[in-house]
């Protein structure tokens, strides 16, 4: 909303002043061109942002296939599409703050998460109050002149100078209002900044304390287990399973064989072969089909393993199958081998 949607109508229609001029004015060319370029821009930048959502569902290659191979074939995700657009429009154009007011869950939680430590853009009252604008007659006024410009340019429409409210988005619109009317006055900037009550009540400086050290704690954790996910996630995932229903094969020779069902997952972005091989006991992988995977996508296909029946010593033999690509082991598997009983 501040970074993306509030950049654009800055652009469009200017600041919080120029804005409600605009909205006071009668219906002329000038208002007509504004709202329509706004409209549009909005409508668009929704759109690439349902796209995205899909993508983040489907992919976004898929996402890029859908659109070459047009509307009319994909008739029920585009219709999804347009709904999605919609909705993020009827929030960024119209909903906006109320979001934050109504849906979101937040503001009423941070009421419970916030100590005297915590840093909140506030209003500096000791230097600021008492609030007026200051005369050669009157000099026991605070820097505050009572502008209300902070007010003005509140998104949710509250006084930062009446404390934290879970209306507050953290835009810092304030801040910025505030600064520029110091500097008019040839004040010191910062009557309204980031800042915890302890600073502002008895001029502390941000503590370390026992709880961001917690959160500090508990985020290199989750930062530390993100990484170790990342490193040590296998660009292919295999499972090898019996296929269900199936008992072992007689083949001449004195040979049995098994069915197996082999599930692949490609994490890559690249199409990749795969061979098949005992690791742990001599014998033969007859492939079905050939194992191509695509990229980013899932893959399933049988094969059988035919060993000698003099190597089966047991009933059930644990086997592993090693998973090659291009020549180098990748993945080691497991499974079961069915034979008869001895």
């Amino acid at each position: 909303m501040e970074m993306v949607f509030r950049k654009i109508e800055y652009w469009i229609e200017g600041d919080a002043n120029q804005q409600r001029k605009l909205k006071a004015m009668p219906w002329n060319g000038e208002k007509i061109r504004k709202r329509f370029t706004k409209i549009t821009a909005f409508f668009l930048v929704s759109f690439l942002i349902a796209n995205f959502f899909l993508g983040y569902i489907i992919g976004i290659d898929r996402v890029g296939l859908m659109i070459q191979e047009g509307v009319f074939v994909h008739f029920g995700v585009f219709s999804s599409l347009i709904i999605f657009t919609l909705i993020f429009f009827f929030v960024y154009y119209w909903f906006r703050e109320q979001v934050c007011l109504i849906v979101c869950p937040y503001g009423r939680l941070q009421g419970v998460l916030l100590d005297r430590n915590s840093i909140v853009v506030a209003y500096d009252y000791l230097r600021g109050e008492p609030r007026g604008k200051k005369s050669a007659l009157s000099q026991d006024k605070g820097d505050c002149i009572n502008c209300s410009a902070c007010v003005r340019v509140c998104p949710t429409g509250i006084d930062i100078r009446n404390g934290t409210q879970l209306e507050c988005v953290n835009c810092t619109a304030c801040i910025d209002a505030c600064d520029e009317i110091m500097e008019h006055i040839e004040k010191p900037t910062g009557l309204i900044r980031y800042a915890s009550e302890n600073n502002l009540s008895h001029n502390e400086k941000i503590k370390y304390t026992w709880r961001l050290k917690l959160y500090t704690a508990v985020l290199l954790l989750l930062l530390s287990f993100l990484a170790i996910l990342l490193i040590t996630r296998d660009d292919v995932s295999a499972r090898i399973l019996r296929t269900p229903g199936q008992m072992y094969q007689k083949l001449p020779n004195d040979q049995i064989s098994n069915l197996y069902n082999i599930k692949l997952a490609n994490k890559t972005r690249k199409l990749i072969h795969l061979d098949l091989k005992l690791e742990n006991i001599k014998g033969k992988i007859r492939l079905i089909n050939q194992i191509n995977v695509a990229k980013e996508s899932y893959y399933q296909t049988s094969f059988f393993i035919i060993l000698d029946q003099e190597r089966i010593k047991k009933r059930k033999t644990e086997i592993k199958i090693g998973i090659y690509e291009n020549g180098d082991r990748i993945k080691t598997t497991k499974a079961i081998f069915l034979a008869p009983a001895l």
